[in-house]
């Protein structure tokens, strides 16, 4: 298949039905358990159906675990990310890229009859899935895997993991050495 035609392609069959759904008023402690029950990077934040920010582990890493805040305290309004931007399901995949890149973001929601049914991600369009996990390459150096806050180098992605629940996030957290949730 040409890129062209991948291009031309709706988003429908490389968006995520399956995602989390949180409030504002949740705890990031609880939208990060509610991102790992639902097996995703991302968790729309709806008033009832409608959807009113996104919160993704990036946000939850740089916006509280750096900050040194606890994340039982912090509420998903203070870092979720709003509006959401979105793209109907029979898009093509050219028309959500270009538009993703014109807004500087990774996720777009996706709807039908102007209703939210999913997550289409820069991720699962360029490697053709929505469950595909790739390491994050800005974190792989060739001795190693270097730490966002600390610059520490370690061996694995696990190890990173890991260094990142204890010596961040004060103990067993969010990533528990499962880098198949990055």
């Amino acid at each position: 298949m040409s890129l062209r035609d991948s291009l031309n392609h709706q988003v429908s069959g490389y968006m995520s039905s399956s995602f989390a759904q949180v409030s504002a008023t949740d705890s990031v402690a609880e939208a990060a358990r509610k991102m790992r029950k639902a097996d995703t990077t991302e968790a729309m934040v709806v008033s009832g159906s409608v959807p009113q920010g996104i919160i993704t582990e990036r946000d939850i890493l740089y916006k509280v675990v750096a900050a040194g805040s606890n994340p039982s305290l912090v509420k998903v309004r203070d870092i979720m990310s709003s509006p959401v931007y979105t793209v109907d399901e029979a898009s093509s995949v050219g028309e959500a890229i270009a538009k993703m890149s014109n807004l500087g973001i990774r996720r777009l929601g996706v709807t039908r009859n102007g209703k939210l049914v999913g997550i289409i991600t820069q991720k699962a369009m360029i490697t053709g899935k929505a469950d595909q996990n790739i390491p994050l390459p800005e974190l792989a150096r060739p001795e190693g895997f270097t730490c966002p806050y600390c610059n520490a180098v370690v061996k694995s992605m696990e190890e990173l993991s890991k260094h990142i629940d204890r010596d961040h996030m004060g103990g067993p957290g969010l990533l528990q050495g499962d880098t198949s949730k990055w």
